[in-house]
Protein backbone atom coordinates (compact mmCIF):
# COMPACT_ATOMS: atom_id res chain seq x y z
CA UNK A 1 0.00 0.00 0.00
CA UNK A 2 2.70 2.59 0.84
CA UNK A 3 4.47 1.72 -2.40
CA UNK A 4 1.26 2.20 -4.43
CA UNK A 5 0.66 5.50 -2.70
CA UNK A 6 4.24 6.58 -3.44
CA UNK A 7 3.85 5.66 -7.12
CA UNK A 8 0.57 7.59 -7.33
CA UNK A 9 2.15 10.68 -5.76
CA UNK A 10 5.12 10.35 -8.10
CA UNK A 11 2.79 10.23 -11.13
CA UNK A 12 0.89 13.30 -9.92
CA UNK A 13 4.18 15.12 -9.37
CA UNK A 14 5.40 14.28 -12.87
CA UNK A 15 2.06 15.37 -14.33
CA UNK A 16 2.31 18.73 -12.55
CA UNK A 17 5.89 19.16 -13.76
CA UNK A 18 4.82 18.49 -17.35
CA UNK A 19 2.08 21.10 -16.95
CA UNK A 20 4.62 23.63 -15.67
CA UNK A 21 6.98 22.85 -18.57
CA UNK A 22 4.16 23.29 -21.15
CA UNK A 23 3.07 26.56 -19.53
CA UNK A 24 6.64 27.88 -19.52
CA UNK A 25 7.09 26.83 -23.17
CA UNK A 26 3.89 28.65 -24.20
CA UNK A 27 4.95 31.80 -22.26
CA UNK A 28 8.38 31.80 -23.94
CA UNK A 29 6.83 31.46 -27.42
CA UNK A 30 4.29 34.19 -26.68
CA UNK A 31 7.06 36.51 -25.44
CA UNK A 32 9.17 35.81 -28.54
CA UNK A 33 6.23 36.52 -30.87
CA UNK A 34 5.35 39.70 -28.97
CA UNK A 35 8.93 41.01 -28.99
CA UNK A 36 9.48 40.20 -32.68
CA UNK A 37 5.95 40.93 -33.86
CA UNK A 38 7.06 43.02 -36.83
CA UNK A 39 9.54 40.42 -38.10
CA UNK A 40 7.01 37.63 -37.56
CA UNK A 41 4.34 39.62 -39.42
CA UNK A 42 6.69 40.20 -42.38
CA UNK A 43 7.64 36.52 -42.41
CA UNK A 44 3.96 35.48 -42.40
CA UNK A 45 3.15 37.94 -45.21
CA UNK A 46 6.05 36.58 -47.27
CA UNK A 47 4.95 32.99 -46.62
CA UNK A 48 1.36 33.79 -47.63
CA UNK A 49 2.61 35.46 -50.83
CA UNK A 50 4.75 32.41 -51.67
CA UNK A 51 1.98 29.84 -51.11
CA UNK A 52 -0.74 31.99 -52.70
CA UNK A 53 -1.00 29.70 -55.78
CA UNK A 54 -1.46 26.71 -53.44
CA UNK A 55 -4.36 28.50 -51.73
CA UNK A 56 -5.83 29.34 -55.13
CA UNK A 57 -5.50 25.70 -56.17
CA UNK A 58 -7.30 24.45 -53.07
CA UNK A 59 -10.05 27.06 -53.54
CA UNK A 60 -10.50 26.04 -57.18
CA UNK A 61 -10.54 22.36 -56.20
CA UNK A 62 -13.17 23.15 -53.57
CA UNK A 63 -15.43 24.68 -56.24
CA UNK A 64 -14.63 22.02 -58.84
CA UNK A 65 -15.25 19.02 -56.58
CA UNK A 66 -19.10 18.91 -56.91
CA UNK A 67 -18.84 19.20 -60.71
CA UNK A 68 -16.12 16.53 -60.82
CA UNK A 69 -18.13 14.16 -58.59
CA UNK A 70 -21.17 14.50 -60.86
CA UNK A 71 -19.13 13.92 -64.03
CA UNK A 72 -17.28 10.99 -62.46
CA UNK A 73 -20.57 9.17 -61.77
CA UNK A 74 -21.75 9.89 -65.31
CA UNK A 75 -18.48 8.69 -66.92
CA UNK A 76 -18.07 5.62 -64.70
CA UNK A 77 -19.88 3.07 -66.90
CA UNK A 78 -18.44 4.17 -70.30
CA UNK A 79 -14.86 4.12 -68.97
CA UNK A 80 -15.31 0.68 -67.38
CA UNK A 81 -16.42 -0.63 -70.77
CA UNK A 82 -13.33 0.85 -72.44
CA UNK A 83 -10.82 -0.33 -69.79
CA UNK A 84 -11.18 -3.79 -68.29
CA UNK A 85 -8.93 -2.88 -65.36
CA UNK A 86 -11.17 -1.17 -62.80
CA UNK A 87 -8.38 0.96 -61.25
CA UNK A 88 -7.30 2.25 -64.68
CA UNK A 89 -10.91 3.11 -65.53
CA UNK A 90 -11.36 4.99 -62.24
CA UNK A 91 -8.13 6.96 -62.71
CA UNK A 92 -9.02 7.88 -66.29
CA UNK A 93 -12.55 8.88 -65.21
CA UNK A 94 -11.13 11.03 -62.39
CA UNK A 95 -8.60 12.73 -64.70
CA UNK A 96 -11.13 13.52 -67.43
CA UNK A 97 -13.75 14.68 -64.90
CA UNK A 98 -11.28 17.01 -63.14
CA UNK A 99 -10.10 18.53 -66.44
CA UNK A 100 -13.70 19.09 -67.64
CA UNK A 101 -14.64 20.66 -64.27
CA UNK A 102 -11.63 23.00 -64.54
CA UNK A 103 -12.67 23.98 -68.08
CA UNK A 104 -16.25 24.63 -66.89
CA UNK A 105 -15.06 26.73 -63.92
CA UNK A 106 -12.63 28.78 -66.02
CA UNK A 107 -15.23 29.13 -68.78
CA UNK A 108 -17.82 30.52 -66.37
CA UNK A 109 -15.30 33.00 -64.91
CA UNK A 110 -14.08 34.11 -68.36
CA UNK A 111 -17.66 34.45 -69.61
CA UNK A 112 -18.64 36.62 -66.64
CA UNK A 113 -15.55 38.82 -67.07
CA UNK A 114 -16.03 39.08 -70.85
CA UNK A 115 -19.70 39.96 -70.34
CA UNK A 116 -19.33 42.38 -67.46
CA UNK A 117 -16.10 44.24 -68.28
CA UNK A 118 -17.19 45.73 -71.66
CA UNK A 119 -20.54 46.77 -70.15
CA UNK A 120 -18.79 48.20 -67.10
CA UNK A 121 -16.26 50.16 -69.19
CA UNK A 122 -18.95 51.43 -71.57
CA UNK A 123 -21.14 52.46 -68.63
CA UNK A 124 -18.31 54.32 -66.90
CA UNK A 125 -17.29 56.07 -70.15
CA UNK A 126 -20.89 57.00 -70.93
CA UNK A 127 -21.53 58.33 -67.43
CA UNK A 128 -18.26 60.28 -67.48
CA UNK A 129 -19.07 61.87 -70.86
CA UNK A 130 -22.72 62.65 -70.09
CA UNK A 131 -22.62 63.24 -66.34
CA UNK A 132 -23.58 66.93 -66.66
CA UNK A 133 -26.55 66.13 -68.89
CA UNK A 134 -27.72 63.27 -66.66
CA UNK A 135 -27.35 65.35 -63.49
CA UNK A 136 -29.43 68.09 -65.11
CA UNK A 137 -32.07 65.52 -66.11
CA UNK A 138 -32.20 64.24 -62.50
CA UNK A 139 -32.64 67.80 -61.20
CA UNK A 140 -35.44 68.39 -63.72
CA UNK A 141 -37.14 65.19 -62.55
CA UNK A 142 -36.81 66.31 -58.92
CA UNK A 143 -38.37 69.64 -59.87
CA UNK A 144 -41.22 67.79 -61.59
CA UNK A 145 -41.82 65.52 -58.57
CA UNK A 146 -41.77 68.42 -56.10
CA UNK A 147 -44.08 70.45 -58.38
CA UNK A 148 -41.72 73.42 -58.54
CA UNK A 149 -41.45 74.03 -54.79
CA UNK A 150 -37.65 74.07 -54.91
CA UNK A 151 -37.28 75.28 -58.48
CA UNK A 152 -34.91 78.18 -57.68
CA UNK A 153 -32.49 75.97 -55.73
CA UNK A 154 -32.62 73.21 -58.33
CA UNK A 155 -32.12 75.59 -61.26
CA UNK A 156 -29.19 77.18 -59.43
CA UNK A 157 -27.68 73.73 -58.91
CA UNK A 158 -27.93 73.07 -62.66
CA UNK A 159 -25.54 75.96 -63.31
CA UNK A 160 -22.70 74.09 -61.62
CA UNK A 161 -20.98 71.72 -64.02
CA UNK A 162 -19.85 68.49 -62.36
CA UNK A 163 -16.88 68.23 -64.70
CA UNK A 164 -15.69 71.69 -63.65
CA UNK A 165 -16.13 70.80 -59.98
CA UNK A 166 -14.09 67.62 -60.44
CA UNK A 167 -11.35 69.55 -62.22
CA UNK A 168 -11.23 72.09 -59.40
CA UNK A 169 -11.04 69.25 -56.88
CA UNK A 170 -8.11 67.66 -58.73
CA UNK A 171 -6.29 71.00 -58.92
CA UNK A 172 -6.82 71.45 -55.19
CA UNK A 173 -5.41 67.98 -54.50
CA UNK A 174 -2.33 68.68 -56.63
CA UNK A 175 -1.50 71.64 -54.40
CA UNK A 176 -1.37 69.47 -51.27
CA UNK A 177 -0.05 66.20 -52.75
CA UNK A 178 3.57 65.83 -53.79
CA UNK A 179 3.16 64.81 -57.42
CA UNK A 180 6.11 62.90 -58.87
CA UNK A 181 6.00 61.32 -62.34
CA UNK A 182 8.71 58.78 -61.46
CA UNK A 183 6.71 57.60 -58.44
CA UNK A 184 3.60 57.37 -60.58
CA UNK A 185 5.43 55.24 -63.17
CA UNK A 186 6.73 53.01 -60.38
CA UNK A 187 3.20 52.57 -59.06
CA UNK A 188 1.85 51.73 -62.52
CA UNK A 189 4.69 49.26 -63.14
CA UNK A 190 4.17 47.54 -59.79
CA UNK A 191 0.42 47.33 -60.49
CA UNK A 192 1.03 45.70 -63.88
CA UNK A 193 3.50 43.26 -62.30
CA UNK A 194 0.96 42.42 -59.56
CA UNK A 195 -1.70 41.66 -62.18
CA UNK A 196 0.79 39.50 -64.07
CA UNK A 197 1.72 37.68 -60.87
CA UNK A 198 -1.96 36.98 -60.11
CA UNK A 199 -2.37 35.59 -63.63
CA UNK A 200 0.65 33.29 -63.20
CA UNK A 201 -0.60 32.19 -59.76
CA UNK A 202 -3.97 31.32 -61.32
CA UNK A 203 -2.26 29.10 -63.90
CA UNK A 204 -0.22 27.37 -61.19
CA UNK A 205 -3.36 27.09 -59.06
CA UNK A 206 -5.19 25.39 -61.95
CA UNK A 207 -2.52 22.65 -62.07
CA UNK A 208 -2.57 22.37 -58.26
CA UNK A 209 -6.37 21.95 -58.28
CA UNK A 210 -6.06 19.02 -60.73
CA UNK A 211 -3.45 17.29 -58.56
CA UNK A 212 -5.54 17.90 -55.41
CA UNK A 213 -8.65 16.36 -56.99
CA UNK A 214 -6.72 13.40 -58.38
CA UNK A 215 -5.35 12.53 -54.94
CA UNK A 216 -8.05 13.84 -52.60
CA UNK A 217 -8.68 10.41 -51.02
CA UNK A 218 -4.94 9.97 -50.41
CA UNK A 219 -4.73 13.40 -48.74
CA UNK A 220 -7.72 12.56 -46.54
CA UNK A 221 -6.21 9.21 -45.58
CA UNK A 222 -2.82 10.76 -44.74
CA UNK A 223 -4.44 13.45 -42.57
CA UNK A 224 -6.57 10.89 -40.70
CA UNK A 225 -3.53 8.64 -40.24
CA UNK A 226 -1.55 11.52 -38.74
CA UNK A 227 -4.43 12.45 -36.39
CA UNK A 228 -4.83 8.85 -35.21
CA UNK A 229 -1.08 8.58 -34.65
CA UNK A 230 -0.67 11.82 -32.67
CA UNK A 231 -3.81 11.88 -30.51
CA UNK A 232 -5.52 9.43 -28.19
CA UNK A 233 -8.46 7.52 -29.74
CA UNK A 234 -11.14 9.60 -27.96
CA UNK A 235 -9.45 12.88 -28.94
CA UNK A 236 -8.89 11.60 -32.49
CA UNK A 237 -12.63 10.84 -32.79
CA UNK A 238 -13.48 14.38 -31.67
CA UNK A 239 -11.07 15.91 -34.22
CA UNK A 240 -12.42 13.71 -37.02
CA UNK A 241 -16.01 14.64 -36.12
CA UNK A 242 -15.16 18.37 -36.07
CA UNK A 243 -13.37 18.02 -39.43
CA UNK A 244 -16.40 16.35 -41.03
CA UNK A 245 -18.73 18.98 -39.58
CA UNK A 246 -16.45 21.78 -40.81
CA UNK A 247 -16.50 20.35 -44.33
CA UNK A 248 -20.30 20.09 -44.25
CA UNK A 249 -20.62 23.69 -43.05
CA UNK A 250 -18.25 25.06 -45.71
CA UNK A 251 -19.82 23.11 -48.55
CA UNK A 252 -23.35 23.75 -47.36
CA UNK A 253 -22.82 27.50 -47.07
CA UNK A 254 -20.40 28.38 -49.91
CA UNK A 255 -21.92 26.16 -52.61
CA UNK A 256 -25.46 26.93 -51.45
CA UNK A 257 -24.78 30.67 -51.40
CA UNK A 258 -23.31 30.55 -54.91
CA UNK A 259 -26.38 28.69 -56.25
CA UNK A 260 -28.63 31.19 -54.46
CA UNK A 261 -26.71 34.14 -55.96
CA UNK A 262 -26.90 32.66 -59.47
CA UNK A 263 -30.69 32.29 -59.11
CA UNK A 264 -31.00 35.88 -57.86
CA UNK A 265 -28.81 37.17 -60.71
CA UNK A 266 -30.88 35.36 -63.35
CA UNK A 267 -34.15 36.51 -61.74
CA UNK A 268 -32.87 40.09 -61.66
CA UNK A 269 -31.88 39.87 -65.35
CA UNK A 270 -35.35 38.60 -66.35
CA UNK A 271 -36.97 41.36 -64.26
CA UNK A 272 -34.76 44.02 -65.89
CA UNK A 273 -35.66 42.79 -69.37
CA UNK A 274 -39.36 42.76 -68.49
CA UNK A 275 -39.21 46.34 -67.09
CA UNK A 276 -36.86 47.47 -69.92
CA UNK A 277 -34.16 48.67 -67.53
CA UNK A 278 -30.88 50.03 -68.90
CA UNK A 279 -27.70 47.89 -68.55
CA UNK A 280 -29.56 44.65 -67.57
CA UNK A 281 -26.48 42.36 -67.77
CA UNK A 282 -24.23 44.69 -65.75
CA UNK A 283 -26.88 45.32 -63.09
CA UNK A 284 -27.78 41.62 -62.75
CA UNK A 285 -24.14 40.52 -62.39
CA UNK A 286 -23.50 43.14 -59.69
CA UNK A 287 -26.64 42.05 -57.80
CA UNK A 288 -25.73 38.37 -58.13
CA UNK A 289 -22.08 38.75 -57.07
CA UNK A 290 -22.78 40.98 -54.06
CA UNK A 291 -25.59 38.66 -52.96
CA UNK A 292 -22.86 36.17 -51.94
CA UNK A 293 -22.19 38.38 -48.90
CA UNK A 294 -24.73 37.56 -46.16
CA UNK A 295 -26.95 40.29 -44.67
CA UNK A 296 -25.16 43.31 -46.21
CA UNK A 297 -24.67 41.93 -49.74
CA UNK A 298 -28.08 43.00 -51.12
CA UNK A 299 -27.55 46.58 -49.91
CA UNK A 300 -23.97 46.69 -51.22
CA UNK A 301 -25.22 45.67 -54.67
CA UNK A 302 -28.34 47.85 -54.62
CA UNK A 303 -26.50 51.17 -54.04
CA UNK A 304 -24.40 51.31 -57.27
CA UNK A 305 -27.02 49.65 -59.49
CA UNK A 306 -29.83 51.94 -58.38
CA UNK A 307 -27.50 54.95 -58.80
CA UNK A 308 -26.52 53.89 -62.35
CA UNK A 309 -30.14 53.42 -63.44
CA UNK A 310 -31.30 56.56 -61.60
CA UNK A 311 -28.71 58.72 -63.40
CA UNK A 312 -29.85 57.29 -66.73
CA UNK A 313 -33.62 57.22 -66.11
CA UNK A 314 -34.66 58.56 -62.67
CA UNK A 315 -38.15 57.10 -62.75
CA UNK A 316 -36.90 53.62 -63.59
CA UNK A 317 -34.29 53.95 -60.85
CA UNK A 318 -37.08 54.22 -58.27
CA UNK A 319 -38.92 51.26 -59.82
CA UNK A 320 -35.71 49.23 -59.77
CA UNK A 321 -35.14 50.04 -56.08
CA UNK A 322 -38.64 48.74 -55.27
CA UNK A 323 -37.99 45.64 -57.41
CA UNK A 324 -34.68 44.89 -55.62
CA UNK A 325 -36.27 45.28 -52.18
CA UNK A 326 -39.02 42.81 -53.13
CA UNK A 327 -36.48 40.42 -54.70
CA UNK A 328 -34.29 40.45 -51.59
CA UNK A 329 -37.28 39.78 -49.35
CA UNK A 330 -38.18 36.78 -51.52
CA UNK A 331 -34.58 35.60 -51.36
CA UNK A 332 -34.25 36.08 -47.61
CA UNK A 333 -37.55 34.41 -46.72
CA UNK A 334 -38.08 31.83 -49.48
CA UNK A 335 -35.19 31.05 -51.87
CA UNK A 336 -32.28 31.34 -49.42
CA UNK A 337 -33.76 29.17 -46.62
CA UNK A 338 -34.82 26.51 -49.15
CA UNK A 339 -31.30 26.22 -50.62
CA UNK A 340 -29.14 26.89 -47.57
CA UNK A 341 -31.41 25.45 -44.87
CA UNK A 342 -29.65 25.54 -41.50
CA UNK A 343 -26.19 24.94 -42.98
CA UNK A 344 -24.40 27.23 -40.51
CA UNK A 345 -26.42 26.57 -37.36
CA UNK A 346 -25.80 30.07 -35.97
CA UNK A 347 -28.20 32.91 -35.18
CA UNK A 348 -28.54 36.16 -37.14
CA UNK A 349 -26.45 38.02 -34.55
CA UNK A 350 -23.42 35.77 -35.15
CA UNK A 351 -23.89 36.08 -38.92
CA UNK A 352 -23.75 39.90 -38.64
CA UNK A 353 -20.79 39.63 -36.25
CA UNK A 354 -18.92 37.37 -38.69
CA UNK A 355 -19.61 39.61 -41.70
CA UNK A 356 -18.46 42.77 -39.88
CA UNK A 357 -15.33 41.10 -38.49
CA UNK A 358 -14.39 39.38 -41.75
CA UNK A 359 -15.00 42.49 -43.83
CA UNK A 360 -12.93 44.64 -41.46
CA UNK A 361 -9.90 42.36 -41.70
CA UNK A 362 -10.09 40.73 -45.15
CA UNK A 363 -12.49 42.81 -47.25
CA UNK A 364 -15.12 41.34 -49.57
CA UNK A 365 -13.97 37.70 -49.48
CA UNK A 366 -13.51 37.93 -45.72
CA UNK A 367 -17.20 38.79 -45.44
CA UNK A 368 -18.03 35.60 -47.36
CA UNK A 369 -15.68 33.15 -45.63
CA UNK A 370 -16.12 34.55 -42.10
CA UNK A 371 -19.63 33.13 -41.70
CA UNK A 372 -18.70 29.41 -42.05
CA UNK A 373 -15.55 29.99 -39.95
CA UNK A 374 -17.57 31.54 -37.11
CA UNK A 375 -20.10 28.71 -37.50
CA UNK A 376 -17.31 26.15 -37.02
CA UNK A 377 -15.97 28.01 -33.96
CA UNK A 378 -19.52 28.19 -32.59
CA UNK A 379 -19.96 24.45 -33.14
CA UNK A 380 -16.64 23.61 -31.42
CA UNK A 381 -17.47 25.92 -28.50
CA UNK A 382 -20.88 24.27 -28.11
CA UNK A 383 -19.34 20.79 -28.12
CA UNK A 384 -16.76 21.88 -25.54
CA UNK A 385 -19.43 23.44 -23.30
CA UNK A 386 -21.56 20.27 -23.46
CA UNK A 387 -18.55 18.09 -22.62
CA UNK A 388 -17.60 20.25 -19.63
CA UNK A 389 -21.10 20.51 -18.12
CA UNK A 390 -21.72 16.76 -18.51
CA UNK A 391 -18.38 16.12 -16.84
CA UNK A 392 -19.55 18.21 -13.86
CA UNK A 393 -22.90 16.42 -13.71
CA UNK A 394 -25.02 19.29 -15.07
CA UNK A 395 -27.67 19.06 -17.84
CA UNK A 396 -26.50 19.70 -21.41
CA UNK A 397 -29.64 21.49 -22.71
CA UNK A 398 -29.23 25.27 -23.00
CA UNK A 399 -32.84 25.85 -21.91
CA UNK A 400 -31.91 24.62 -18.42
CA UNK A 401 -29.53 27.56 -17.98
CA UNK A 402 -31.78 30.40 -19.20
CA UNK A 403 -33.48 30.86 -15.81
CA UNK A 404 -30.36 29.87 -13.80
CA UNK A 405 -29.72 31.96 -10.70
CA UNK A 406 -26.98 29.99 -8.97
CA UNK A 407 -25.62 26.48 -8.38
CA UNK A 408 -26.46 24.62 -5.19
CA UNK A 409 -22.94 23.50 -4.25
CA UNK A 410 -24.13 21.00 -1.62
CA UNK A 411 -26.45 19.05 -3.94
CA UNK A 412 -24.67 20.04 -7.21
CA UNK A 413 -27.91 21.13 -8.89
CA UNK A 414 -29.00 24.24 -10.81
CA UNK A 415 -31.31 26.58 -8.90
CA UNK A 416 -33.67 28.61 -11.15
CA UNK A 417 -34.17 32.33 -10.65
CA UNK A 418 -37.84 32.07 -9.54
CA UNK A 419 -37.17 29.24 -7.10
CA UNK A 420 -34.32 31.21 -5.55
CA UNK A 421 -36.52 34.25 -5.01
CA UNK A 422 -39.32 32.12 -3.55
CA UNK A 423 -36.84 30.75 -1.04
CA UNK A 424 -35.65 34.28 -0.29
CA UNK A 425 -39.22 35.45 0.33
CA UNK A 426 -39.88 32.55 2.71
CA UNK A 427 -36.64 33.28 4.55
CA UNK A 428 -37.60 36.98 4.91
CA UNK A 429 -41.02 36.04 6.28
CA UNK A 430 -39.39 33.77 8.83
CA UNK A 431 -37.02 36.55 9.89
CA UNK A 432 -39.92 39.01 10.21
CA UNK A 433 -41.88 36.56 12.35
CA UNK A 434 -38.85 36.02 14.57
CA UNK A 435 -38.38 39.79 14.94
CA UNK A 436 -42.06 40.33 15.81
CA UNK A 437 -41.95 37.60 18.44
CA UNK A 438 -38.73 39.04 19.91
CA UNK A 439 -40.25 42.57 20.09
CA UNK A 440 -43.38 41.24 21.81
Amino acid sequence: MPEDRYELEEKLRRKKMRGYVYAAFIIIIFYFLLKNSRSVSLAIDHLLAVIQPIFMGFAMAFLMNPIMTFLEIWLDKPFKKIWKNQQTAERASRLVSSIISLVILMGVVIYIIATVMPNLINTIVYLANHIDYQAAAVLDYCNYVTKGRFEDALMQAKQYKIGDLMEEGLNLLEEYIDYDESKMMTTITSSVLSIGKIFINLIIGAFVSIYVLLSKEVFKGQAKKLICGIFRPDYANIILEISRKSGDIFYGFIIGKMIDSIIIGITCYIGCLFMKMPYPILVSVIIGVTNIVPVFGPYIGAIPTVLIIFLTEPKKGIYFLIFILILQQIDGNLIGPKILGDSTGISSFWVVFAVVLGGGYFGFWGMVIAVPIVAIIYYITGKLARFLVIKRGFPEETEEYISLDHIDTENNVLVPYSQFHDQEKKARRRRLKIRKKSTK
